[in-house]
Order: structure tokens, then C-alpha cells, then sequence
């Protein structure tokens, strides 16, 4: 299989590309020219992080992006004096996207310039079709009970910080409880020499592993999401279904994976106690 070809902005970001013109660099946007500049000046404004849909945009990228844009609108003015400027953005192969990294082109313009650029004459539908589709943007444009405000999301971030200690503190509270059974009954199986109890100790270090390992992959569910609240990710309003933290809109797996049983506070803990638990049991056989 060919891997596919690595974005050149991203190349370009990262700085694997000593040719790119670099206007600006911040932690959150670039600023360059591109490599055939339509006009004098042109420059492209792009995310740091590789997004290929506009729409995928989060609330704080698209707030740092439009700001970025205006002051590299606002610096083109003040150096080159143009007679205007096009701001264009371009999403989808049929809206002439060729690179799929989000990007903004910032295009000053003269008179009789070679850049051309053209409105087709008439509307695209009538009246009536029009009205139609007035209603259907309308029926899905967020209107201002729909943005959460800063105290509400506050509030909403409050309410996940609250599962997340709460699931840090039943992984505390499993450990607690079998330190006791452990000792309980692998004492017991060594000093009355019962495999079966030594056996069932290993059951209980094996049970107790598995839920503590199902907290970790909870905890870790829920402070996605709260990241992608607090990124202004347009999560709804007190919304505490960690699925929406995922870019697929999975559902939520509850049954630990790989790396939460690999985890330091899993793994450390429970595999010790099972591997002490087998070496008594099989200590008892052979004694």
C-alpha cells in the first residue's frame, strides 16, 4: 500500500521546507506565501493543526484564523497600498480546493490585474425556491440560545472535572479494597495450603484490574472531552456523552483496550499481585 503524499502545508508548519516564504509563525497559525502567488503579495493563512474541512474548524481555530486574516489583510494594505483585496476560502475539490489543509488566501488586487475572477449574471433559483431554501439554513443556523455562554460553559466544564476526580477516586478506592482481599486470601491459602483460595485471589486481582483499568479509560474519555469544551468545539450545552469528544461519533466502548491495562496505573499494580498469586498457587501443587 502507498502511503499518501504528506501535506505541504504541514510541511511548510513544521518547518521541513526551506524554500517557503514565511510571513508569520504563532502556535496556532502560519502565514506564507504561496508558491505560484496569483498577485503581488499573495499570501495564504492556514491552521496549524492539518484540518482538510472548513467546517471541522473549532470555535477557537476559526476565532485565531479570522483575526489572522484581518491582521495579514490589514499588513498587504499597509506595505503594498493595493487598489483591494480578495479574501477567498475554498472547501471541496468542486470549490477548487487542491490542498486539503484548510486555508485562506489573501489576494491584493490592482486594476487590471491578471487575477480574474467572475460572478455568473442571474440568481441560481426562483423566488419561491429561494424561500425554500431560506427556511432550511434557517431551521439549522445557531441562533444565540444555541451558543453557550462563558459562564455556561464554565459550568458544563465544572460538571466533567466532577466525573473525571470522581473516576480518579473509584481507581484509588478499587486498589484500597484489594490490598485487604489479597492479603486476606493468599494468607489464608498459604497458611491452610488451599489452592482454591490462592486461586481465588487471582480472580479478584484479575476482576479488580479490569474495573480499575475501565476507570482509567473513562477518566481519560472524559478529559477529551472536557478539552474539546474548552477548545470551543461546538459540543452542546451540559452535553456529557464523551463520544462526542470523538471525531468518528463512535459510541463509547466501555471494556478497557490495550493501553489501558498497559497503563502505569494499572499494569504496576494488578500484574505483581496476579504473578504473586500464581507463584503461591503453584507453590502449592509441588509442596
Amino acid at each position: 500500500m502507498v502511503d499518501a503524499a504528506p501535506c505541504p502545508f504541514c510541511t511548510i508548519i513544521t518547518g521541513g521546507d526551506a524554500s517557503a516564504r514565511l510571513v508569520y509563525r504563532s502556535e496556532k497559525v502560519t502565514v506564507f506565501f504561496p508558491l505560484d502567488p496569483a498577485t503581488r503579495g499573495h499570501t495564504l493563512v492556514v491552521p496549524n493543526r492539518h484540518v482538510a474541512d472548513f467546517t471541522d474548524l473549532t470555535a477557537a481555530e476559526s476565532r485565531d484564523l479570522g483575526e489572522a486574516v484581518h491582521q495579514t489583510a490589514r499588513a498587504i494594505r499597509s506595505a503594498l497600498s493595493p487598489d483591494g483585496l480578495n479574501v477567498i476560502q475554498s472547501t471541496g475539490a468542486s470549490a477548487t480546493q487542491t490542498v486539503p489543509h484548510v486555508h485562506f488566501h489573501v489576494v491584493p488586487r490592482w486594476h487590471n490585474d491578471r487575477m480574474i475572477l467572475s460572478w455568473p449574471t442571474g440568481p441560481a433559483e426562483n423566488d419561491s425556491a429561494q424561500d425554500e431554501t431560506l427556511i432550511a439554513i434557517q431551521r439549522v443556523f445557531p441562533g444565540e440560545d444555541d451558543v453557550a455562554s462563558a459562564e455556561d460553559r464554565r459550568q458544563h466544564l465544572s460538571f466533567i472535572q466532577a466525573v473525571i476526580t470522581r473516576m480518579s477516586q473509584a481507581s484509588s478506592s478499587s486498589k484500597a479494597w484489594l490490598l485487604p482481599i489479597v492479603s486476606l486470601t493468599y494468607g489464608y491459602a498459604i497458611t491452610n495450603k488451599s489452592v482454591l483460595v490462592g486461586l481465588i485471589g487471582c480472580l479478584a486481582v484479575l476482576v479488580f484490574g479490569v474495573l480499575d483499568a475501565n476507570y482509567l479509560k473513562q477518566e481519560r474519555a472524559f478529559r477529551k472531552l472536557y478539552d474539546e469544551v474548552a477548545s470551543g468545539r461546538p459540543i452542546p450545552a451540559f452535553a456529557m456523552n464523551p463520544a462526542l469528544a470523538s471525531s468518528s461519533g463512535a459510541r463509547v466502548n466501555y471494556w478497557p483496550d490495550k493501553p489501558d491495562f498497559r497503563s502505569w496505573a494499572v499494569a504496576p499494580v494488578y500484574l505483581p499481585l496476579i504473578l504473586a498469586g500464581l507463584g503461591i498457587v503453584v507453590w502449592l501443587l509441588y509442596i
